[in-house]
């Protein structure tokens, strides 16, 4: 998947005693960096590992030629929501997706 992304992406890991505890993927398109996929494993949450993750994308970002960011999260996710602000991100707009419904009200997917 990553191979079909045409923009210029970084895929970060942040390591804890050789395991992976936090990930995400910044993609670069014209002057923005998109972050997506952002996750920190369950039991290394709340101690800063998202915080320093975004910040190392977006450093990344930056360093070729960023100059705004942007993110998808879900509405229900206190804690990312919680963590974007705290870094100076704010709701632009929500959006939604949709499924295609068959006659008998049962969707097809």
């Amino acid at each position: 998947m990553l191979r079909n992304i045409a923009s210029k992406k970084c895929f970060a890991v942040l390591l804890k005693e050789n395991q992976v505890v936090s990930c995400g993927l910044g993609v670069l398109e014209k002057q923005y960096i998109g972050l997506f996929e952002i996750i920190t494993a369950k039991t290394e949450r709340r101690k800063g590992f998202g915080e320093e993750l975004i910040l190392n994308l977006l450093a990344w970002g930056k360093h070729n030629g960023a100059k705004k960011a942007y993110l998808q999260v879900v509405m229900n996710n206190e804690p990312a929501l919680n963590l974007y602000s705290k870094l100076g991100f704010q709701e632009v707009y929500q959006y939604f997706y949709r499924i295609k419904v068959t006659g008998s009200g049962k969707s097809s997917v």
